[in-house]
């Protein structure tokens, strides 16, 4: 078990880093929180999560905490869990308005949709709310595109911590903190699945929205996002002929 600090006590970690130590002691119980550090358990934490989340000072400020918080809430899947997730994902959401990085929208938007759509037979409001995560994935998927390619706004900078001179690492961070560089490291060069696309389309067929599907599809093919977008097209084609007669 965790000591936990009263509200006046310091929290430490990365929640402390994201300037989420009110939200952290406010938002779960002492249980939940117990049960948040031991579910948590990426490589390299020595104590589940909690070397990592709530102790120790760690440098630097985190300008990204919904980056931090969709990838925590990734880490609760089981139906008495998912309480925890909603509320985690909620907060990754609001926060966005924050993050300066598309691609952080991009995945918690994704996480968001993952995580409400797995609950949509538990809960009467989760099938909305994945398909509201889903639309505003789709909104941004121009930007995120370019972010994939390496064609976003900012130059990409990689910080090499044992080749690169001081001046040159110091020159690549003064970069990063005014916003005129970045190192997002989700770069390929090439654009992959997209989660919104495809569980739209999934969810609008399943509704018996054909047109809606394949306009989904359409896009999505048109936008260069990997798929089985074709197949998927030809399927919803076979089915409004039969529906148009």
């Amino acid at each position: 078990m965790w000591p936990f600090k009263k509200q006046d006590e310091q929290i430490g970690g990365f929640i402390a880093q994201a300037n989420l130590g009110d939200w952290w002691l406010g938002e779960f119980d002492d249980a939940e929180r117990t049960h948040i550090l031991a579910t948590f358990q990426p490589m390299g934490a020595s104590a589940g999560g909690a070397s990592m989340l709530i102790e120790g000072n760690i440098s630097g400020s985190h300008g990204d905490p919904s980056h931090l918080l969709y990838s925590l809430a990734g880490w609760f899947k089981r139906e008495a869990d998912r309480t925890i997730a909603f509320r985690i994902i909620d907060k990754a959401e609001e926060l966005l308005a924050a993050s300066p990085s598309v691609l952080t929208k991009h995945f918690t938007y994704q996480a968001k949709a993952e995580i409400y759509y797995r609950w949509r037979d538990v809960d009467s409001f989760a099938l909305e709310r994945a398909i509201q995560a889903c639309r505003d994935q789709i909104a941004i998927a121009p930007q995120a595109s370019k972010e994939f390619m390496g064609e976003g706004p900012k130059q990409i900078v990689k910080i090499d911590w044992i080749i690169d001179s001081e001046d040159e690492i110091q020159r690549k961070i003064k970069l990063i903190e005014k916003g005129e560089a970045t190192t997002d490291e989700y770069v390929l060069g090439f654009l992959p699945s997209h989660h919104g696309y495809k569980q739209l389309a999934i969810i609008l067929e399943k509704q018996g929205d054909f047109q809606g599907a394949r306009t989904l599809c359409e896009q999505a093919k048109a936008q260069g996002w990997k798929g089985d977008w074709d197949a998927r097209i030809a399927r919803l084609n076979k089915k409004l002929a039969k529906v148009l007669g």
